[in-house]
């Protein structure tokens, strides 16, 4: 099955919010200290450029890009995925390179937190090629994140 991204509306934060996979709902409350349905507007109303990822029908992540640092060129790109990513795996990964790619053509650096808990979030980073520094106290609870990054290739 193939993979089609399409623009992703903050009217559609409560149905998604609805099959958003544990660990990305855990990450959301320990990073921000809201619910994922706040999380969903606040990350599609502030992105750059904000998506979903459609296999079958079935909304299979939520992604996007905001400007951290404009003069910098420093963006933070974010991803939630839903219940549906792992039996549309091999579908998701196809479409996440090329656009990270595109969040690179608008910032110059990319930075952003995943939960140490999250393993999966952190192999997917990883693959894609981001870098990653030492654990560190994050959030409103202070659990264990890590700060990845990427920079453009020049």
């Amino acid at each position: 099955m193939k993979a089609e991204v399409f623009p992703v509306s903050v009217d559609e934060a409560e149905s998604i919010a609805a099959i958003v996979r544990e660990a990305d709902v855990d990450e959301i409350t320990g990073a921000l200290g809201i619910d994922m349905v706040h999380g969903l507007r606040m990350c599609f109303g502030g992105s750059c450029k904000a998506s979903k990822i459609v296999v079958a029908g079935q909304v299979v992540a939520v992604f996007g890009d905001a400007i951290h640092d404009a003069q910098q060129s420093i963006g933070v790109p974010w991803l939630i995925s839903t219940v549906h990513v792992q039996r549309r795996a091999r579908s998701f990964l196809k479409v996440c390179k090329p656009e990270v790619q595109e969040m690179l053509d608008r910032h110059s650096r990319l930075i952003n937190y995943v939960d140490a808990r999250n393993s999966s979030a952190i192999r997917w980073l990883k693959w894609l090629g981001f870098r990653f520094g030492e654990a560190v106290p994050y959030g409103p609870k202070g659990l264990p994140f890590y700060q990845f990054e990427m920079t453009k290739e020049v």
